[in-house]
């Protein structure tokens, strides 16, 4: 169950509970005093401020306990660019350049452990997603190794919306140090779903010639990812020098 909707269940609730109190227990003393001009002001009243309440719960950040699926996506979801669909490049990692510097790479994830060992192992178990694997020696033996995971472009275009970026949804793997082992498994199970409503909803989903757009209509593209992993001048990697990994350079 969500945030947002365990609180308008709470809400719900209290609402529930103070029409009742109200009806009980106001309402019969009152009833004498009131009269029908004073309980229609009552009630614009309250139809006024449930009229407001509404847009500040959808539209408004109301901090931890309560925080709308607006604010939540504030930030995250972009606009993909005009010609998402035609440039590939722009959704690879290149070696020849810096990542983080690297236009349109997201860094979705960065940890950070102590080189407790002279050697480091890199193990890979399932799909990661991940392919590449980037090794940098770091100038300055501080001790630490830090392992960072990037993210390339990722768009999708539907019929009813429009070509979306969600580069920073996109979920990193799952890292362990232990040992001297450096584990790296698949990533959290995602799933995904677009959708957008309008005014025309009905009249445009019941249109000849719309009626056949959801066949083949929608269209994804993922880009490259990968994970840097900066080790300290004097470590080891054990099978350094195989084709799994590739070495770069911070210059």
């Amino acid at each position: 169950m969500t945030k947002l909707l365990f609180t308008n269940i709470i809400f719900l609730f209290l609402i529930i509970g103070f029409i009742y109190l109200l009806a009980k227990f106001v309402r019969p003393r009152l009833r004498r005093v009131y009269r029908w001009k004073t309980n229609l002001l009552i009630a614009g009243a309250y139809l006024a401020l449930l009229a407001v309440s509404i847009p500040l719960a959808l539209f408004l950040d109301q901090g931890e306990f309560f925080q709308s699926r607006n604010a939540q996506a504030q930030g995250i979801l972009a606009e993909a660019p005009v010609d998402w669909s035609e440039d590939g490049g722009r959704y690879h990692i290149f070696e020849n350049e810096p990542l983080e510097r690297q236009a349109g790479l997201v860094e979705n994830s960065r940890q950070t452990y102590a080189a407790d060992t002279p050697q480091l192992r890199i193990q890979t178990a399932g799909s990661t997603g991940y392919g590449r694997i980037f090794l940098e020696r770091k100038k300055n033996a501080d001790g630490l190794i830090e392992v960072s995971t990037y993210v390339a472009p990722h768009y999708a275009r539907t019929d009813t919306f429009k070509p979306i970026d969600f580069t920073k949804l996109v979920a990193p793997p799952q890292i362990t140090w232990e040992a001297g082992v450096l584990k790296i498994g698949d990533p959290v199970k995602q799933s995904f779903e677009f959708k957008m409503y309008s005014d025309s909803f009905p009249v445009w989903q019941f249109k000849e010639e719309k009626q056949s757009n959801y066949i083949g209509g929608g269209s994804m593209t993922f880009g490259e990812k990968g994970i840097l992993v900066r080790i300290p001048p004097d470590m080891e990697v054990v099978d350094g020098d195989s084709g799994e990994f590739t070495w770069v350079s911070n210059q």
